[in-house]
């Protein structure tokens, strides 16, 4: 059994667990039937339901980019792919760098890998899940919640999180390589080349990112906010023709991507859009719970390590919490101290979303990389 299986199992045992806080919870509560272990799981339940009712969320953001995927490679490909071969890197490293995985990231990866699937896992999942989340999620959803005084430090701890992702990528890259990842039954393959040379693009984006946010914080943070916008525009057009394509046959954008199964489709073998947001939540029922329970039991052991670190019990709680989601961390900036700001921040741009959305969504693509 791999590594990957045994967390879907553990997961899954905490989806059951909360599955059955929800239906005791209309008849009194877990407490009431269970006594002491029923309290602890309390609330299990409700994050039963957040797991689920993140498809809307989750189909907004992810839908009309998955649809626009090929689209976009075809657009993006004659000045993309020259530049990166210019350079010794897949051209794929493209989408993982500006994209999220699970905000098309993984499926623009796929169409400009050219074929090579252990870039485009390289970028669509390990690139996808550090910097990508950062400039198209993190920094601009960030600016929206903190105080305007906490600006600076969002800019100290991201900078800090920018330069270590490289050293990220190369670990993760080097985990898959010596895990012996396979998909449908043969090795994907991960070779020293391949996992440096596909640096060298991520090295440079991350150190103009970097000297952006060191002399230029405030037009940085601009820029962030503006293809923010830019892409939630594009992922909306996405969407929408996608979805007019499937209800009325009109293909308003030549080339999208069907947003559910199409003639020649294999069971089990091709997943569109829709099919993946649904096998996102049914991960997700277990993930959150996971989460809360995790971080309940473990309270104590987790603020030690707060006090290693020497920050404040919210910066310790906001770590914590970053590993699900990192809005709820953002939201308690203002109550921690200034070492667990910016600590909070770098930590962000690696670890935010690993124990649910990022989890969540590998689970459901590609477990393999898990």
């Amino acid at each position: 059994m791999g590594i990957n299986e045994i967390i879907m199992y553990i997961m899954m045992f905490f989806m059951l667990i909360a599955a059955v806080d929800r239906i005791l919870s209309q008849f009194g509560g877990s407490a009431r039937f269970l006594g002491k272990f029923g309290k602890s799981i309390e609330g299990s339940g409700g994050q039963f339901e957040e797991g689920f009712m993140a498809m809307g969320a989750l189909g907004l953001a992810m839908v009309g980019m998955t649809a626009l995927a090929p689209v976009l490679a075809h657009v993006l490909g004659p000045v993309i792919i020259p530049v990166y071969e210019m350079l010794g890197a897949n051209p794929s490293m493209f989408a993982g760098t500006l994209l999220a995985c699970d905000m098309g990231g993984f499926f623009l990866a796929k169409e400009l890998a050219g074929g090579d699937v252990a870039a485009w896992l390289y970028s669509g999942l390990i690139l996808g899940s550090m910097m990508g989340p950062t400039i198209v999620f993190s920094i601009p959803v960030a600016l929206g919640i903190i105080e305007p005084s906490d600006r600076r430090y969002l800019a100290l701890g991201v900078l800090a999180g920018i330069v270590t992702i490289p050293i990220g990528c190369i670990a993760g890259g080097l985990i898959a390589m010596y895990s012996g990842v396979q998909i449908n039954g043969q090795p994907v393959e991960f070779t020293f080349a391949l996992i440096l040379m596909n640096m060298i693009p991520v090295l440079i984006v991350a150190v103009l990112v970097a000297l952006g946010l060191k002399f230029i914080p405030e037009k940085m943070i601009n820029g962030f906010q503006i293809f923010a916008k830019f892409l939630v525009a594009l992922i909306t057009i996405g969407l929408a023709a996608a979805v007019v394509k499937f209800l009325l046959g009109w293909e308003l954008i030549p080339g999208l991507d069907p947003i559910f199964m199409a003639p020649g489709d294999k069971p089990g073998e091709v997943m569109r859009a829709i099919e993946v947001i649904g096998s996102i939540s049914c991960v997700l029922l277990g993930a959150y719970p996971m989460v809360l329970l995790l971080t309940r039991w473990f309270e104590k052991p987790l603020m030690n390590v707060g006090k290693l670190l020497n920050v404040n019990n919210i910066a310790a709680a906001g770590m914590v919490a970053t590993l699900a989601n990192n809005i709820p961390m953002f939201g308690m900036m203002k109550q921690m101290d200034t070492r667990g700001k910016v600590i909070n921040c770098a930590f962000a741009v690696s670890a935010a979303f690993a124990l649910v959305d990022h989890l969540g969504f590998a689970a459901a693509n590609m477990n393999a990389m898990i």
